[in-house]
């Protein structure tokens, strides 16, 4: 039973603080009993797994290399869950009974498959899922890990229902009873290893801020949880939706003209606030800030029966948070406005919304849209009471923007930085992680990509890296920066907005690497991996993996994975210089035939092909000259004329203009009609290793991934077929090679060492 203190206070972000609400009703918040934030619990690495301290469990598995039989994507999701069920701690049972498909969603990077976990039928938590993802050559590469361990509720009908529960949620916040939006459902809360029975309610009321949320005992009606979970921009930190969906709204034709700030007018003048006729006088106009005007191209604004509409295939004005200012319609489509008109600010939303949207889903192709209902983006440019904040609604997937001291919706950062909250929802089909404020860190990032795309300030002023700098940098508040100094994770502070500076500035860095579309292309494409349980560690690599996924030079892939080292994430080894499509060996009559290519190559100077007859002693027999660097294809052969009696092993040393080199893959040709198979079993393994292979007498070595050996062993008898059993209780996990070496013949595996 959890111990219920009364607090005067809500939980919002993973803090504690005094909500100030302005409603039509006082009224008195309940206790915050339970903290439902995710922070990112202790982990460690293991090879390529962030491994939860907790469970022992894998959290996520980086590039994977797991190609599946079936061809389906949610079949290839259970089957790599069924053949790492030992890794992740799954019975059959929980694989075929405990997952249900909730989406899957294609993408330049292949597919991403969401199983969210059931029991007895019901939904656990508000989103505990794992997510597979397939590349576009059919291999998973990616999972992430928000399955909850220990779930035994037996009891799963509830006792008091759902009105009533609804009813003790409304009087307790005393904030009136007509609801705007709300979802219910029945669900499993399993919670610092406690199993509820809930009721979960999602709502927002007429007049007052927030979008709530509730947790109430389905067998005790008592309320564990209440609280906004809205998605600030600036506080200092203080039912589900279907599966793939259609989106139905036709493209409107008509397009109009209106006045913006783009992005704001302290950027477009390169001044600082408070510069003669730069401040805000409480939304007063000055020659100075009209002159920053900029009119441009509305594109699809709705037109019906002679009344034009900020309405549109990408954003769509709505009224639902006071104060009531009206959807500022016309009989015209000429909304010129100045900054003291109120339509000013929904032309300025409008425009911004509707220009990133189209960045993303026509100029780069990536589909991201609401999945709460079909249209553009809906936003109210004057609500939160008239506050100094504004928010992203995720039950509802709408935006407002508040005005107190500079107007939110002046200031491209805010609409953007919110809309980022949205993308966020969306592009996760309502995984949106807040661990390490990944999406605060997240929404500064598209902002800032958006704001610094325009180009007015260069890269030695200070408002280069300033987030908010209309709205914020101000006597209002300090707003926020992208260059942040803090490192991941010793630099994290547990406060969300802050934190986030250390992922926003990462990105921001690489932006300046690899430019806009590259960066962005790449973020929410690598963004589509992640849910919930994501933390920012997790989102660098599954960035850089959807960057490898869509084919990025390898001077891109090296700027990522560089400026994510740099910012602290742990990330798998660095590109190669050379991306090496095959390498492969034939026989061909008496000779040896060597064909490779290569997708890419980056100041590739020659290759070296060597030869062996054991797989560990090699000698040069060829050298052959690279592209140099080349963002193409190339092919090439080698024929060995005089192989050697036996087997042949082939490897591939790759050397650059600075001397430096690398090696590729072993091959082998035989020349003798031998067959030969090496067995491992069992494979995932915990305590011993079966070894079988087809030589008589020979040497086993085990290596980790580093190449150190870690056992190595004579082995032999009178047999066709040698069995060795080797005990591994005293190895870590992780992946580790078994090579074989015996009657001049090389075998190798590769066998996962679980706990």
């Amino acid at each position: 039973m959890f111990f219920r203190p009364i607090l005067s206070v809500l939980a919002l972000g993973g803090l504690l603080f005094t909500l100030p609400l302005v409603a039509q009703k006082p009224h008195t918040p309940i206790p915050a009993t339970i903290s439902l934030s995710r922070p990112d619990a202790p982990w460690h690495m293991e090879g390529n797994m962030r491994v939860s301290d907790k469970t022992g469990r894998p959290a996520a598995i980086y590039q994977e290399n797991y190609t599946p039989q079936s061809a389906d994507p949610e079949a290839i999701a259970r089957e790599y869950l069924t053949a790492r069920r030992a890794l992740l701690g799954l019975s059959q049972d929980d694989i075929q009974n405990n997952f249900k498909l909730h989406r899957i969603r294609q993408s330049q990077t292949g597919q991403t498959v969401r199983l969210r976990q059931i029991w007895k039928g019901l939904p656990v938590n508000h989103n505990a899922e794992v997510t597979i993802h397939i590349n576009p050559k059919g291999v998973v590469d990616w999972l992430q890990n928000g399955y909850e361990y220990g779930i035994d509720l037996q009891v799963v009908t509830p006792v008091f229902a759902l009105e009533q529960a609804r009813q003790q949620v409304l009087d307790h916040l005393q904030m009136g009873t007509a609801t705007q939006h709300e979802t219910t459902k029945l669900m499993v809360l399993h919670h610092e290893d406690n199993d509820y029975l809930v009721h979960h309610l999602n709502f927002v009321l007429d007049g007052v801020i927030g979008e709530w949320d509730a947790y109430v005992d389905a067998l005790t009606n008592e309320i564990l949880k209440v609280e906004d979970i809205s998605f600030y921009y600036h506080h200092e930190d203080p039912e589900e939706p279907a599966l793939p969906y259609i989106w139905l709204c036709a493209p409107p034709t008509v397009t109009g003209t209106g006045n913006v700030f783009r992005p704001d007018p302290l950027t477009t003048a390169t001044v600082a606030y408070n510069t003669a006729g730069y401040t805000d006088g409480d939304d007063a106009n000055t020659s100075q800030l009209t002159a920053q005007n900029q009119n441009v191209t509305l594109q699809g604004i709705e037109l019906l029966a002679g009344v034009y509409k900020l309405k549109g295939t990408y954003a769509e004005i709505v009224d639902f948070e006071a104060p009531a200012k009206g959807l500022f319609t016309q009989a015209t489509s000429t909304f010129n406005f100045n900054r003291a008109d109120d339509a000013f600010e929904a032309v300025n939303t409008y425009y911004h919304i509707d220009n990133m949207m189209r960045h993303l889903n026509v100029t780069l192709g990536l589909n991201i849209l609401p999945y709460q209902y079909s249209g553009g983006v809906r936003f109210d440019p004057s609500g939160l009471t008239g506050q100094d904040n504004s928010h992203y609604l995720g039950g509802s997937g709408q935006l407002a923007f508040g005005e107190g001291g500079v107007d939110d919706a002046e200031d491209a950062d805010v609409i953007i930085h919110e809309l980022g909250h949205g993308l966020h929802d969306w592009v996760t089909s309502g995984g949106l992680s807040q661990v390490n404020g990944l999406s605060e860190g997240t929404g500064d990032y598209i902002a800032g990509s958006y704001s610094r795309y325009l180009g007015y300030w260069t890269s030695g002023q200070a408002a280069y890296n300033w987030m908010f700098n209309w709205d914020g940098h101000n006597p209002f508040w300090n707003g926020r920066v992208l260059n942040y100094s803090a490192i991941y994770p010793t630099g994290l502070v547990n406060a969300i907005h802050t934190d986030g500076q250390i992922w926003a500035t990462a990105n921001m860095k690489i932006w300046d690497d690899i430019g806009r579309s590259n960066a962005d292309k790449a973020f929410w494409s690598g963004l589509d991996l992640t849910n919930s349980n994501s933390s920012q560690n997790d989102a660098a690599n599954a960035v850089y993996q959807a960057a490898i996924n869509m084919g990025y030079s390898y001077a891109n892939r090296l700027a990522i994975h560089t400026r994510y080292v740099a910012a602290g994430y742990t990330m798998p080894a660095a590109p190669l210089p050379v991306e090496l499509l095959r390498f492969e060996a034939a026989r061909s009559g008496s000779a040896s035939v060597l064909d490779w290519a290569t997708a890419t190559e980056n100041n590739n100077d020659f290759f070296t092909l060597e030869r062996s007859a054991d797989g560990v002693r090699f000698e040069a027999i060829a050298q052959v000259k690279g592209a140099g660097n080349s963002p193409v294809e190339h092919r090439y052969t080698y024929v060995d004329r005089k192989p050697l009696g036996g087997i042949n092993y082939y490897r591939l040393q790759q050397t650059d203009f600075d001397g430096k080199t690398s090696n590729s893959n072993v091959v082998s040709v035989r020349f003798d009609d031998k067959a030969a198979t090496l067995l491992l079993y069992p494979n995932p393994v915990s305590d011993e290793l079966t070894v079988v292979l087809p030589v008589s007498t020979g040497v086993i070595s085990i290596m980790d991934t580093d190449g150190k050996v870690v056992f190595s062993q004579n082995v032999g008898n009178d047999t066709a077929r040698t069995s060795t059993a080797i005990p591994l209780e005293g190895l870590a996990s992780g992946f580790y090679w078994v090579q074989v070496v015996g009657e001049g013949q090389v075998f190798s595996g590769k066998v996962f060492k679980s706990e």
